[in-house]
This record gives C-alpha cells, sequence and structure tokens, in this order.
C-alpha cells in the first residue's frame, strides 16, 4: 500500500483525494496555504495537516505527492518535491513556459524519482478501446483526428488565477485542450507535430459571462485576459491532420457535439465520445459502407479515469518508474511546445513551425 501527501486542498485536489481512498492509496497528509480549505480536507478525509510545504515534504510516511494547485506553483513545488526525494503526480499543465518544463526535468533526473504527469484523459475507459483498436491497425494509417471539448457556461472561477494570463499562462488552450493534445499524441504514437495555426478568441466579458461552477470561484473585479475558445490545425511529420475544437464558454447548447474525437484511418474511423459506454466503428465491406457499436464496461467513466492514473501513479511508487501508458515529463513538455506554437500562431495570425 501507498501513502502519499497532497499540495492543494482545492477542487482538483479533494478528486484526487477520493480517487486514492477508492483504490486503496493512503492519503497521510494535505498542505495548502488557505488555512480554511486545509482544515476541511484534513477533516473530510481524516489525514493530517501541514502548516508549510516542508514540513510535508520532510515527512517519513509518504512516498509521493499530487500536485494539485494554480500552474503558475506547478514548477516550484514539483522541483521542490523532487529534490525532496518524493515521486510526484503533477497535474496538468506540466508548466506555463517550456523553460520551467525543462527545469522540471531536470530536477526529475537529478532526484531519481518518478514524475508523472496528470493526463487524466488518456485513462477514459472508450479511450483506451480506442487506443486498442489503433494498434491494432484496426482502421489503418491515422489520417485525421477532429477533437473536440467545448462548455457552454464553464470558465473556471472568473477573474481568479485561472482567467489571468500572467498565473495560468493562458486560457482554455492550457487549462483542457491540453488534454486533447496529450491524449491524440498518446493515442496515436505520434509525436512529432511540424507545424500549427491557430486562432485564440473571447467571446464573454467578466460583464457579459454568467458564471456557472467549474472547479472555482468567481472573484469580483478579478482579470479576464485569456481565451475562452481556442481553434486549431496541427500537421505532423507523418502528414496526419489534428483539428481541436475547445471552449470554456460558447453559444452552442451542452451535447450538441459530444466532447471527444473523431478519428479517420485508410480503412476506417471511430467515434469516441470519452466519457461514455460505446464507441462506434466505421469502415467499408465491398466498397459499402457499414458500421459497428462496441460496448465498453465501466462504472462511471469519470472515475473510471482517475482510479486508472492513481492506479498508475501507485505503480509509479513502488517501481520507482512510472508505468507504460502513463504521461512523462517528456509528453508534458511536448504539449507545451504545441500550446505555446498555438499561442503565437495567434500572436503572428499566420502558421508556425513547431
Amino acid at each position: 500500500m501507498t501513502s502519499i501527501g497532497i499540495i492543494g486542498a482545492g477542487m482538483i485536489g479533494n478528486v484526487h483525494a477520493e480517487t486514492a481512498m477508492r483504490i486503496g492509496t493512503t492519503i497521510a497528509c494535505v498542505y495548502d496555504s488557505n488555512e480554511q480549505k486545509r482544515s476541511a480536507f484534513a477533516k473530510k478525509f481524516n489525514c493530517d495537516e501541514e502548516s508549510t510545504v516542508e514540513t510535508l515534504l520532510n515527512r517519513d510516511d509518504i512516498d509521493g505527492v499530487v500536485i494539485a494547485v494554480p500552474n503558475f506553483q506547478h514548477a516550484p513545488l514539483a522541483i521542490q518535491s523532487l529534490n525532496a526525494g518524493k515521486h510526484v503526480l503533477l497535474e496538468k499543465p506540466m508548466a506555463p513556459s517550456i523553460v520551467e518544463c525543462d527545469d522540471i526535468l531536470r530536477a526529475r533526473d537529478m532526484s531519481g524519482k518518478a514524475l508523472q504527469l496528470g493526463f487524466v484523459c488518456r485513462y477514459s475507459p472508450a479511450a483506451l478501446r480506442a487506443k486498442e483498436m489503433i494498434d491494432d491497425s484496426a482502421i489503418g494509417n491515422i489520417v485525421s483526428i477532429q477533437a473536440t471539448l467545448l462548455r457552454q457556461r464553464g470558465i473556471p472561477g472568473l477573474g481568479g488565477w485561472f482567467t489571468t494570463k500572467a498565473l495560468s499562462g493562458g486560457g482554455c488552450l492550457i487549462d483542457i485542450g491540453v488534454h486533447l493534445i496529450d491524449l491524440v499524441m498518446h493515442m496515436t504514437s505520434m509525436n512529432t507535430p511540424s507545424r500549427v495555426i491557430g486562432r485564440c478568441s473571447q467571446a464573454f466579458t467578466m460583464a457579459s459571462y454568467a458564471y456557472d461552477e467549474m472547479w472555482s470561484d468567481p472573484v469580483e473585479n478579478g482579470t479576464f485576459d485569456v481565451e475562452d475558445r481556442i481553434r486549431a490545425s496541427i500537421t505532423f511529420e507523418t502528414g496526419m491532420v489534428f483539428d481541436l475544437n475547445v471552449s470554456w464558454a460558447t453559444h452552442i447548447p451542452e451535447q450538441t457535439i459530444a466532447d471527444g474525437l473523431l478519428i479517420e484511418g485508410e480503412h476506417g474511423a471511430l467515434i469516441v465520445d470519452l466519457w461514455s459506454d460505446e464507441i462506434i466503428h466505421a469502415y467499408s465491406v465491398n466498397g459499402k459502407p457499414h458500421s459497428e457499436t462496441i460496448k465498453i464496461e465501466l462504472n462511471d467513466a469519470w472515475n473510471d479515469a482517475f482510479d486508472g492514473e492513481h492506479r498508475a501513479f501507485a505503480q509509479s511508487i513502488e517501481n520507482g518508474a512510472i508505468p507504460t501508458g502513463a504521461g512523462t515529463g517528456e509528453d508534458g513538455k511536448r504539449v507545451q511546445e504545441i500550446v505555446e506554437a498555438i499561442y503565437a500562431s495567434d500572436d503572428a495570425q499566420k502558421e508556425m513551425a513547431i
């Protein structure tokens, strides 16, 4: 049985704690700079609360830490945790800049500890089944992918750090778009993007947006200087084209377009709703179109995905290295390279090399 500490007692920290408990990992302690949140977390999960990061990392009864804090704190806390000899599960994005990603990788290499990225969509039951089919060449070489994740009213903590570029590094792209970027490269085993063109926009303002609950409470008179919508087209060295369509906020009703992937191969296609209990396999027989619905066994797709991520982290701790299929530091950096290229493309209003 593994024992962990959690840094960050916010919404996502609670999700990680609930998941750890489900799979049998011990939550020994928690740290959060907000004393009220920290105390409530400790009471809820029956664990110790630490008043500093240093006291948490000095504990001998934890093998690893989950870092679930705002983006601008990812690099310093990941580096501090690795230097303290702890294995790390780091929430996405890896860091707001490539430079910070490199700093984390150096700390990992010097420490010899495991660094796993929180790319939880890899463990979606539908995504796992679709990857199996791609690996088995069920649809042939991948030609194109359309990836969509559209929220109608899903800006997290409007006015707070999520929507402040200096703290987050960006908006919906660096928050939720990173999931799809990582997932596409993971599922297709393609990690050599060559060029990208992207457009970022902000459809709403602090005045025109009616807040709906999403991870964090709004901040009155706060900052909103990031995108709430992004569209990009990424071309890989293989010729595969990956179209990305992501929003925090849109006028399109929820679930008009399912969150997921349309994957086209030379010999067929897959329609993958990430949180469904089935995927569709489309193909031809004697030139005529056919399709089949493939059922997937699951309990709750969202919980199943987090369970898979934490089982992988438990293996990371036990073996001192992350298991096959888990997100590596190199994966996190590669995603950030694409993110920064999309932002650069939007700034320059032209296609950019990666």
